[in-house]
């Protein structure tokens, strides 16, 4: 009896000095993610490009993107990012119309400069090359080329943080494409507005 008395004494002790003692977070360990480390973000845009010439038809698509992005709470960040977009339209002439389709992948940069902690202005770049085709068609014929060649496209922004993990972002970029093949050499510009969200995991 003295034994079992004895022994529900020190646990008791001993739960009481557990109970006692105030628990204290890890510091982060060796290898754990933070703020400051690049952070894989996912993001997908809607795109509306304006043509700059009359000749050119207003296009709709969507860019897919894989991004590094400073996630720190800092004034300034930067973002790099793997994009690919597929964008078509088409114009309406008297008498024929013109479909056109194109597919850039590109390589962007943005400099990030915060206004608050969840709204920042970006202002930026891509470069990259455009897989693209153009087809007139009318009552009695059809003509198609290639649209392929070098594109690039700087622009500006701004993001909100809606939380930890999600981003959205509105945006404008004026691009310009570079057609070089055996049957065409031209250029057009682009004026694009884009909206599109962003998240990590």
């Amino acid at each position: 009896m003295k034994k079992v008395l004895s022994t529900l004494t020190i646990l008791a002790g001993l739960a009481g000095v557990a109970s006692a003692a105030p628990y204290v977070l890890p510091e982060n360990q060796p290898g754990a993610h933070t703020g400051y480390d690049w952070t894989p973000v996912y993001s997908i845009d809607a795109l509306y490009a304006i043509g700059d010439e009359d000749y050119m038809p207003d296009m709709w698509g969507a860019r897919l993107g894989f991004n590094l992005y400073s996630m720190q709470r800092a004034s300034v960040r930067h973002q790099f990012s793997l994009n690919a977009a597929y964008m078509a339209g088409e114009k309406k002439y008297t008498g024929y119309k013109d479909d056109m389709y194109a597919l850039p992948i590109t390589f962007g940069y943005h400099l990030h400069l915060a206004l608050s902690d969840e709204v920042s202005f970006f202002l930026g770049g891509r470069a990259g090359y455009s897989i693209g085709e153009s087809e007139y068609k009318g009552s009695w014929y059809k003509e198609t080329y290639d649209t392929n060649g070098f594109t690039f496209g700087v622009g500006c922004g701004f993001q909100v943080q809606c939380s930890d993990a999600v981003y959205v972002r509105l945006g404008y970029e004026f691009g310009r494409t570079y057609i070089d093949n055996h049957d065409v050499k031209d250029n057009y510009g682009q004026h694009t507005i884009s909206l599109g969200v962003g998240c990590w995991f």
